[in-house]
């Protein structure tokens, strides 16, 4: 071999690329300031005007860091108190000089610092001590340690190079948004109306008007022009609000109002409505659900704009599921992320969806959620794992809803068993001998509380290939042979073909029940060359077997 062909020898030896190096970017703030930016969940800018005075108050809404180390001087900068140093990870190809300034635009959020250094265990008790006891405050959220990486020989530069942008508007509109993201994850946590909530993540709006209007048309489909305009019109007038003093319930109509004179007459006639229920002179209206919640969640709103009146509504006032959702996101949103119970965002994840929703609401993107469903109980209470945008979130316990209880009972009076699938976390129908087919009972994503619909599904085979036209009329023809539903879906990396029926259970009997079950097995004895056999159901002497209906 020649030497110019040697050259030419692949080297298998590792290199070079890829590696690199990582350092901590420190940006020096004031103790009280990061406290306001755990409240808010951002650092960078501030949403009060008498913030204490530091390095950042020069930035607008950016950071200025200083890479591994921060010199003294950009400590004592500013108001007299102790200092945190924020700690960004980053990354290169080499680490840069150390004491050299960098310039990050904000707002950033806090779930994205590695840590928060303090200088000594006395300043770090001292910022326990001060803030511990405030509810809005969540101080676990970010690491908290004793480092302090200053340079006491470096002297302040005459001028400093900041680029300050004004943010404040956007750091408003966040803290709104963030507290109605806040609203629909403690929504998710109860778990009480998943489909509604993950139709409205997928498609929000670009503005608080739109983003209310598609989440009152995701919990109640049926609702009025008139109803959305009122409801939309409620929203836009929390937001002109948010961080006022006092709530004049008058005024707040009168602002709605104006926002609703072109809905004359039957928004009139509300308006009306609602000044005679705050001068007293009607009784309250019924707040319960039904194809009027929009304005029944705004008139609640009115009675009682902030989170703590929650209960009492729901209470006192019998308000219904759907409404109150209506008003959790809104009172949440009203008060401000900033404003709201640290256990709506601490600990970190939980923070980091809130961030992320209302983030993703801000700019009219979605928001991917999924239940990840580890295990039923012998009870029917799911237990689930909560994702927001690919994180765990939470995990949580859903209690099983009436119609499932329900199904349960006509199963077993059917004379088929109930078995929980260990995989998938859901229960199954087990039509005959244990090593036999096993129907999963799965959640049909348009069911709703008024009328709950399960889809029973059977897989049949694993799609090994692309199907042919051939593999596909012979689906089709079975599917219309026994009145089921046949469909490929994905999972995982892998496609497979099931026999589906969707079952309405708001009028549920055990004929119906035998009905499907003995559809879903034809069909899949016919398409998985197996010949399926009749089964003696359970039924009084005076039917016939289901198995053996003409239909």
């Amino acid at each position: 071999m020649t030497q110019e062909k040697r050259e030419l020898e692949l080297d298998f030896e590792p290199g070079n690329v890829g590696k690199g190096s990582s350092w901590e970017l420190l940006v020096p703030v004031h103790a009280d300031n990061f406290a306001l930016a755990l409240a808010a969940g951002y650092a960078g800018g501030s949403l009060k005007n008498d913030a204490a005075q530091d390095l950042q108050s020069s930035a607008g809404g950016g950071l200025i860091g200083f890479n591994i180390e921060a010199p003294s001087w950009a400590i004592i900068e500013g108001e007299p108190g102790d200092r945190v140093l924020l700690c960004v990870e980053r990354k290169g190809e080499e680490p840069p000089r150390p004491g050299s300034v960098e310039m990050l635009h904000g707002p950033l959020r806090v779930t994205r610092l590695h840590a928060a250094y303090f200088k000594d265990e006395a300043s770090l008790a001292n910022f326990h001590a001060s803030y511990d006891a405030f509810p809005d405050v969540p101080i676990g959220v970010v690491k908290l340690a004793t480092k302090w990486p200053v340079n006491d020989e470096c002297e302040r530069p005459v001028e400093i190079e900041t680029n300050s942008v004004d943010l404040a508007k956007r750091r408003q509109d966040l803290d709104f948004l963030c507290g109605f993201g806040a609203g629909i994850v403690s929504l998710l946590a109860e778990g009480m109306f998943d489909g509604a909530i993950c139709r409205f993540l997928q498609a929000p709006g670009s503005d608080v008007v739109e983003n209310a209007r598609n989440l009152l048309l995701s919990l109640e489909p049926r609702s009025s022009q008139v109803d959305i305009a009122i409801w939309s019109a409620t929203m836009e007038a929390l937001r002109s609000r948010l961080g006022k003093r006092g709530f004049d319930r008058r005024e707040f109509l009168a602002e709605v109002e104006e926002r609703l004179e072109s809905h004359e007459p039957e928004a009139g006639s509300w308006i009306r409505g609602c000044h005679k229920v705050i001068d007293a002179e009607l009784d309250i209206p019924s707040l319960a659900d039904g194809e009027k919640i929009g304005r029944r969640a705004a008139l609640a709103i009115i009675l009682s704009h902030d989170p703590s009146g929650l209960e009492e509504l729901e209470d006192n006032l019998e308000t219904g599921q759907r409404v109150r959702a209506l008003v959790t996101a809104a009172v949440y949103a009203f008060a401000g992320l900033s404003r709201i119970d640290e256990k709506l965002k601490s600990p970190a994840p939980k923070m980091d969806a809130v961030l992320e929703v209302g983030e993703q609401l801000a700019a009219g993107c979605p928001v991917r959620v999924e239940f990840e469903t580890f295990r039923t109980g012998n009870d029917l209470i799911r237990h689930q794992g909560v994702k927001v945008a690919g994180n765990r979130v939470f995990d949580r316990e859903i209690e099983p809803p009436a119609y499932m209880v329900m199904l349960k009972a006509r199963i077993q009076e059917a004379g088929y068993k109930v078995e929980l699938d260990g995989a998938s976390g859901r229960i199954g129908i087990r039509p005959g001998a244990a090593k036999g087919k096993l129907i999963m009972v799965e959640d049909c994503p348009r069911s709703l509380p008024v009328n709950p619909v399960v889809n029973l599904v059977l897989p049949i085979a694993s799609l090994g290939a692309r199907p042919t036209l051939a593999s596909l009329k012979k689906l089709m023809a079975a599917a219309w042979d026994h009145a089921t539903t046949v469909a490929l879906r994905v999972i995982g990396d892998s496609e497979e073909v099931v026999a589906m029926a969707s079952l309405p259970l708001a009028t549920l009997d055990r004929d119906e029940l035998n009905f499907h079950v003995e559809r879903l097995l034809q069909v899949s004895a016919e398409l998985g060359g197996q010949k399926r056999k009749g089964r003696r159901v359970k039924t009084p002497l005076s039917r016939v077997r289901t198995s053996e209906r003409v239909l």
